[in-house]
């Protein structure tokens, strides 16, 4: 494991052959996200702490993602697997 449970760097492998013990751990932590949003139950995170609101940047795009989203009356569930629809026409 090349991190402990606070997000410090404690190991990387082949150290001493890659990086000749140089590697100055400290410096080569987990970036601190700047902003996290939830948007209909996504959840959406970025490190520019500039970045514009979710809203704003998915712009014109939300009305599809809501469409999509919105589809059933009890929401929408991502599930694992491969799911098949048969659809008998021609």
């Amino acid at each position: 494991v090349p991190y402990d449970l606070s997000g410090k760097l404690i190991r990387v492998p082949r150290e001493t052959e890659a990086y000749r013990n140089e590697i100055v751990k400290s410096e080569w932590g987990p970036r601190q996200v700047a902003k996290v949003a939830r948007y209909k139950g996504l959840v959406f995170a970025t490190w520019d702490p500039d970045a514009p609101s979710i809203e704003a940047y998915l712009g014109d795009a939300r009305y599809y993602l809501d469409a999509f989203l919105e589809r059933m009356e009890g929401g929408t569930e991502v599930v694992g697997g491969v799911t098949k629809w048969v659809i008998r026409c021609n």
